[in-house]
């Protein structure tokens, strides 16, 4: 399951909002068997290290969005190809590539990921969708 934690909520609405510049995101591997919660930051990963690896760039106009219910926001794949045995690698996080707050994570469904020969691939699509909940001034409302 995708997790936005917390933190990132604040600066989610910040952007909605005009109050917050908008960063560029750079996606990441973890190799610590954690499953992601609300409570996590950045430091709560321990990312991949060595054979090959390299965090990569979401790149802005690599997004798709689709209006509907819910409205999805779609990446390009990403592809990671590794040049030597690296061990399990349980999901992804995301963060902000200039000051390198979490922004959300989430743990392979079918996980970890063993990278045991060289020439292995871990490939991600990222995506986030947002659906009618709306929340004001202490009223609960979801639309179907």
């Amino acid at each position: 399951m995708l997790i936005v934690p917390n933190s990132s909520e604040a600066i989610i609405l910040g952007y909605m909002l005009n109050i917050m510049d908008p960063q560029d995101l750079v996606i990441r591997l973890f190799a610590n068997n954690i499953i992601p919660a609300d409570e996590d930051t950045v430091v709560s990963f321990q990312e991949v290290q060595g054979s090959g690896y390299q965090p990569q760039d979401l790149v802005p106009s690599s997004w798709t969005i689709v209006s509907g219910n819910p409205t999805e926001a779609k990446h390009r794949e990403i592809t990671w190809e590794f040049d030597k045995e690296l061990g399990n690698v349980f999901g992804y996080y995301i963060t902000r590539k200039d000051t390198g707050e979490l922004m959300w994570a989430e743990r392979f469904k079918d996980g970890p990921y063993p990278i045991d020969t060289r020439g292995d691939k871990i490939k991600v699509t990222p995506k986030l969708k947002l659906n009618n909940f709306v929340r004001m001034s202490g009223v609960e409302h979801a639309e179907e």
